[in-house]
Order: structure tokens, then C-alpha cells, then sequence
């Protein structure tokens, strides 16, 4: 069973339309990221497994931002990361496949949980296992025009495309049929991030999320 329609983390990341994917070899580096994005005014945030810490991290920016923020853990691989995330505060775990047992972990803690897929049986096998919401990984092997054949064959499903979706190419996505986009370090430009210029990241996401949600 998936989450109800209602859910709030679900309302949160259908309106937001773009979903940072953070992924960081630190945890400064990441909570740096997080809060630029939370300052451009992302209300959703994934922090992937691989950041060491992060389940420290997803605590920080909880205890900083309560719950005006919807918090995920993606590339979870095994029920016992789900368990660390959902307990260290995440909203929603991401997994890059079918992961058997965390979508009844996800819900159990009253969070939501999205699978990754990238054939039509995937997908199917996402479904049925009751993900919230389908991660098209990796989206540009596909493209566009990939995201469009699948999403013909399932109408109903809400797809995430990440893994090389960009400001400039993210709307090829929605047009396709994506409800939302995941989108990693493309989403700061990197000159500015380097320097970490947070005015010039900022206003470069601001662009970003009003083009999205134009």
C-alpha cells in the first residue's frame, strides 16, 4: 500500500518539483549545500547514504528547521540503513532499485519511500511493492523520450527522473510526464559553489525552482 494522496511529505514534494540530491564526500560540504538550498527556498531535500555522518546531519538540520523542511536518505541499499535513517528524522528513503523492506519501514514510521526503476517490469516491481513515488535512475541513459514511453504504460505513477537532469533540460522532463525531478550537482553552479558564493547559488536556485514551477 502506498501513502495516502494527502500525505504531507508527498503534498511537500509534488509542489516542490525539484528535489536537491545531495552527494558530498563531507558533511560540511553537504550541510553547506542544504542550507543554500533551503535559503533559495527548497522545501525537500534527499542527503544520500554515501555522505559520511549523514544520519548526524539529517539530525542537525532537523533540530535547525523542524518541520518546515521534508528530509530524505537516498541510496539506501539494505533495511538496516532504513532503519538508521527513519530513526536519525528522514521524512522519505530513496533507494536506486528495488529494495525489499524498506517501503514497510518507510511507512511504518509514517514516512514515504521511493523506488528506483528504469524498465517497465521495474516499475511494475516498484508498484507492487508500493513505492510512493518511482525514481527513474539512471534518467539521461534514457532521456526525455524514455520517461515518455514509460509513462504511457503507467499513467498513474508519479516519476522522479534524476541522475543528469539539469535547469536546462528538466523541462523536457516535466513535458514527458515527470511530477517531480531530482537533481544533483547540477543544480549549483560550480564556480560560485567552489568560492562558495551563496548569493550568486542562491539566486541561481531561485531561477531554477521558478522555471520548474512556472
Amino acid at each position: 500500500m502506498t501513502a495516502p494522496s494527502d500525505h504531507p511529505a508527498l503534498t511537500a514534494l509534488h509542489t516542490a518539483r525539484v528535489v536537491p540530491v545531495l552527494r558530498y564526500d563531507d558533511a560540511a560540504t553537504a550541510a553547506y549545500a542544504a542550507e543554500v538550498a533551503f535559503n533559495a527556498g527548497c522545501t525537500t531535500l534527499e542527503l544520500t547514504w554515501t555522505i559520511p555522518g549523514v544520519t548526524d546531519l539529517v539530525r542537525a538540520l532537523r533540530d535547525k528547521h523542524g518541520d518546515q523542511v521534508v528530509l530524505g536518505v537516498g541510496t539506501i541499499l539494505d533495511e538496516s540503513q532504513a532503519r538508521d535513517a527513519l530513526t536519525a528524522g528522514a521524512d522519505f528513503l530513496v533507494s536506486p532499485g528495488h529494495t525489499p523492506g524498506i517501503v514497510e519501514l518507510a511507512h511504518a514510521a509514517g514516512g514515504l519511500c521511493l523506488l528506483g526503476a528504469f524498465t517497465p517490469t521495474e516499475v511494475l516491481q516498484a508498484v507492487r511493492a508500493g513505492a510512493d513515488i518511482v525514481k527513474v535512475f539512471p534518467a539521461d541513459t534514457g532521456g526525455p523520450r524514455h520517461l515518455a514511453a514509460l509513462k504511457a504504460v503507467f499513467p498513474d505513477v508519479a516519476f522522479c527522473p534524476t541522475g543528469g537532469v539539469t535547469a536546462q533540460n528538466m523541462g523536457d522532463y516535466f513535458a514527458a510526464g515527470a511530477a517531480m525531478v531530482g537533481i544533483g550537482s547540477n543544480l549549483y553552479d560550480k564556480t560560485a559553489f567552489a568560492a562558495r558564493d551563496t548569493g550568486t547559488l542562491v539566486r541561481q536556485i531561485v531561477q531554477t525552482l521558478e522555471a520548474a514551477r512556472g
